[in-house]
């Protein structure tokens, strides 16, 4: 199907100080490349895959970041918490 390729990139080319002249193809620029759509599709990366595996089968997150916190400002302030 047509609308699943990729359609060659046109940008009008200056040939003056704020005049345009017939678009021609040209590679995108980096912002063009980043926000275009079809720039987007690719498979999922392996992490991400495990990570809904992981997920489905319902094993739970092991992230020590929550209890480190935690304990960080118990340490911070030993005294009254902050508010």
């Amino acid at each position: 199907m047509a609308a699943d390729k990729p359609q060659p990139h046109t940008r009008p080319v200056q040939t003056g100080p704020g005049k345009t002249g017939v678009p021609e193809s040209a590679p995108r620029l980096p912002h063009e490349h980043d926000e275009s759509a079809d720039s987007q599709r690719s498979e999922p990366r392996p992490e991400m895959r495990q990570a809904h595996d992981d997920v489905a089968a319902g094993r739970v997150d092991t992230d020590r970041g929550p209890p480190s916190n935690e304990a960080y400002q118990k340490q911070k302030s030993p005294g009254k918490p902050r508010v």
